[in-house]
């Protein structure tokens, strides 16, 4: 796939490093933020450095939050927390996404240089889906279910992804540029997330897919454990997903997915 600054095959596992610019971020939290609630970019910086030393392909940076309940900011908000860090990622060799869906925040960040757009809805809105057609910049779409334990969630997911390739493709997007994420936890059933990452090569269909799994609380279900335990599930469900599929694992353990997926392709 060919983007801004770079060509990236998938032949290999590819892993993007998550990096959540949100005080309430259920993992994340204050980890790059100040007493007084600013912003410490020198925090982010190193962040950024520490997961191209681990071996990341992408870093994926958001500034809202898109968890359950999650409390709305204005794009400019998410822009003041985003400003310093989108101006730097040109000085970096590595491929950077930016998980938004706000327009104002996309526009901004492509100007900057951005090379994957992240949008959880799947740019609804008539002004995120015009800019990204009229840029024909590389996009990630989600899917999101409505917690219905009855619906065939494969082919739910499989009609969503024609729909939204069909959408872009009229469009004027070159459909090649997206990158399909079948929603992990996103209005999705405990069952229905578990079935999913058991079987995801029901959705493959030559897609370049990526997965979310990190700290997803329906993990817990699958290996039986506690909450305190859920880098190691996030790491077993990742290998899972690659197996059934994947190309992209979004994570938050860099260090520990990329050597876990030497060790195990290694051999």
């Amino acid at each position: 796939m060919l983007f801004p600054k770079k060509e990236l095959d998938f032949s290999s596992p590819r892993i993007m490093g998550i990096i959540n610019l949100t005080p309430d971020s259920f993992f994340d939290g204050n980890k790059f933020f100040n007493a007084n609630n600013s912003l410490d970019e020198l925090k982010v910086f190193n962040e950024i450095e520490s997961m191209i030393e681990d071996g990341a392909h992408f870093i994926d940076i958001g500034a809202h939050s898109t968890k359950p309940g999650f409390k709305t900011i204005t794009p400019q908000e998410e822009l003041d927390r985003l400003g310093k860090v989108l101006d730097k990622i040109k000085d970096y060799p590595i491929l950077f996404s930016i998980d938004t869906f706000n327009h104002q925040v996309i526009r901004e960040a492509i100007s900057k240089g951005i090379d994957l757009v992240n949008n959880v809805f799947s740019f609804e809105d008539k002004e995120s889906f015009d800019l990204i057609c009229s840029q024909n910049i590389p996009i990630c779409i989600c899917h999101q279910g409505n917690r219905d334990n009855k619906a065939n969630i494969f082919e739910q997911i499989k009609i969503f992804f024609k729909e939204k390739k069909a959408e872009f493709e009229a469009g004027g997007l070159c459909t090649e540029k997206i990158i399909y994420d079948p929603g992990f936890g996103y209005g999705k059933s405990n069952f229905q997330n578990l079935d999913l990452l058991s079987n995801l090569n029901k959705i493959s269909e030559n897609r370049i897919l990526l997965a979310g799994l990190s700290q997803k609380k329906f993990l817990q279900l699958l290996f039986e454990s506690s909450e305190n335990h859920l880098n190691d599930q996030s790491l077993s469900a990742g290998i899972i997903a690659i197996l059934g599929g994947a190309n992209i694992l979004r994570v938050h353990q860099v260090k520990e997915t990329v050597n876990l997926l030497k060790n195990l392709w290694s051999k």
